[in-house]
């Protein structure tokens, strides 16, 4: 306590201070639940057209889900990672409060199909272009989609900027979004539609 005193008189700032902090003793990633959680059944048809594309492309499709910027909420993110691995995806997520850095990073040396991330702080308009212009640096050349909760317009601008997919909370059936998704990785991929 003393030191942040110390620190606090002298004009140092939290950001600052914390910093300090997280070099010395790095930053805690709390579990998330992921990996022994368990959705509703994914839809047979989900099951199988994830299947499909992953023969096509000789390789299970893979998602990164990712929470930039300090968004703490993580429900709806481990949400959709835990519908997309029941629905044969091989998923990538990391937990919160990671940088855009890390999520390009993450993206390349994964080698994932295609980028979720989940915002709800209200910094989208900042954060995901940050994250568009890293994703491209990083060689990562994969869509990207994003949910949250976004006004119409900042929708639109994201759209603009590149994202694929915008979802707010009116879009609740997590099976079509997880649809889209597997529809968007063919795209990319050129892989033809189910018959």
């Amino acid at each position: 306590m003393e030191a942040s005193l110390t620190a606090a008189r002298a004009g140092v700032t939290t950001g600052e201070w914390a910093g300090a902090l997280r070099d010395v003793f790095g930053s805690y990633r709390a579990p998330t639940g992921v990996g022994e959680a368990a959705s509703p059944a994914a839809d047979e048809a989900l099951r199988d057209e994830v299947a499909r594309v992953s023969e096509a492309l000789g390789r299970t499709v893979k998602i990164l889900v990712g929470k930039p910027g300090l968004d703490g909420h993580s429900n709806g993110a481990e949400q959709i990672a835990v519908r997309a691995r029941d629905a044969g995806m091989d998923v990538v997520y990391q937990g919160i409060r990671l940088t855009p850095s890390e999520i390009a990073r993450t993206a390349a040396d994964e080698g994932v199909h295609v980028v979720g991330l989940s915002i709800l702080s209200g910094s989208h308009r900042e954060l995901i272009p940050t994250v568009l212009r890293e994703l491209k640096e990083a060689g990562a050349d994969v869509p990207v989609v994003v949910g949250g909760i976004i006004p119409r317009a900042d929708e639109e601008a994201l759209l603009a900027a590149g994202v694929a997919r915008v979802y707010t909370p009116k879009d609740f059936e997590i099976s079509r979004i997880m649809g889209d998704i597997v529809r968007l990785v063919a795209e990319r991929h050129n892989v033809a539609a189910a018959a």
